[in-house]
């Protein structure tokens, strides 16, 4: 039988360390290959960018400000006269004309009363006859003298009689509540059958075709604006945008140094008692240059727009020398030099350099 023959131990080590060798070649070889792949697989970044061509034209310099939108016309109506509510015609929001019924009283012990004022009158009248034809004049007779007439209403009680009559007359008319021009209702709290509150305004009545908005601007900047001059009306509830003009300016500055302007506006159909607008006021200034916003960035704080020429980003140093909501009016600081015609990064260039290359998108 044949004894099965083992390596002997040098054999052994000899074939570890040949294995070893193997695993530590191939884990070392292992990432450079895969850094290789790595490196391979990313592309350059390029700088690309929006581009504008520079034009001079007029620029709309802009003031700004904020004010508040009150009716053209409003007025609180109350109850004259007091009594139960019997109906209520309108809802808060609703469009009346003018004239129209808003709200009655109960008005029987009115009507009561103006019916007992025709008939005293009614009586005086007699009285006021009998009066004249004991001075001679016959039933027939319409021409009095005036000293016999007013003899004759102070006998009869005719004056008395009349002055009742109109106020009975009057009492009952204020059980009606009727719009004094067309407008929306607004605030009307109490309910048909309540006692009406006469110390108490029933409800608020709001003519919301036209709006006047008051609005302050400073002092420096008075100079600007003048009666008759358009405004722009932009509602931060995001109602649409319309245009008015500029009917008054307060004569004074406030304590804070403020001048008051008061502008009127039609309705296009969105605007409301106090809603709060923004208020631009634009002039018009020829023959500038005039950039995005978003081409200027601050470089060592100095404003500077890149300029691109054939591929390239250049740094230019410029001065701003107005600005509205989206522009700016620029022209070259010294010692740089720009001009209409040129061509104007206005994209991706916080964190251009000089030299930059880039490649338009747009």
């Amino acid at each position: 039988m044949n004894t099965p023959k083992f390596p002997s131990i040098k054999q052994q080590v000899i074939l570890f360390l040949h294995v070893s060798a193997l695993l530590i070649t191939a884990c070392t070889n292992q990432p450079n290959a895969s850094a290789e792949v790595n490196k391979e697989a990313l592309p350059e970044e390029k700088n690309t960018v929006e581009v504008v061509t520079l034009e001079e034209k007029d620029f709309l310099k802009e003031i700004v400000s904020n004010g508040k939108l009150s009716a053209s016309q409003q007025a609180e109506l109350y109850f004259e006269v007091s009594g139960s509510l019997a109906t209520i015609n309108v809802q808060n929001g609703n469009t009346i004309n003018k004239n129209d019924v808003i709200a009655d009283l109960d008005n029987e012990t009115y009507r009561l009363n103006m019916k007992k004022a025709d008939i005293t009158m009614e009586q005086a009248k007699i009285d006021k006859l009998d009066a004249l034809l004991g001075m001679g004049y016959t039933t027939v007779d319409t021409n009095y003298t005036a000293e016999h007439e007013a003899i004759a209403d102070i006998r009869s009680g005719y004056n008395q009689a009349q002055v009742t009559f109109e106020e009975a007359r009057l009492q009952l008319s204020k059980t009606e509540l009727k719009a004094p021009f067309s407008g929306k209702v607004s605030g009307i709290k109490q309910k048909p059958f309540e006692q009406a509150n006469m110390s108490e305004p029933f409800c608020t009545l709001i003519n919301d075709r036209r709006f006047y908005i008051d609005f302050p601007l400073l002092e420096t900047e008075i100079s600007k604006v003048k009666l008759g001059q358009n405004v722009s009306i932009s509602p931060i509830s995001g109602a649409t945008n319309t245009t008015g003009k500029i009917c008054e300016i307060d004569p004074k500055i406030d304590e804070n140094g403020l001048i008051w302007l008061k502008a009127e506006v039609d309705n296009p159909g969105q605007y409301m008692q106090g809603m709060n607008v923004k208020v631009s006021i634009k002039q018009a200034i020829s023959d500038q240059l005039i950039v995005p916003k978003e081409a200027v960035v601050l470089r060592q704080n100095r404003e500077v727009l890149f300029r691109y020429t054939q591929g390239i980003a250049y740094w230019t140093y410029i001065n701003v020398l107005n600005e509205n909501e989206n522009e700016y009016a620029v022209v070259a600081a010294e010692g740089a030099t720009l001009s209409a015609g040129d061509t104007v990064i206005v994209s991706n260039n916080l964190n251009l350099a000089h030299e930059s290359e880039v490649e338009i998108t747009n």
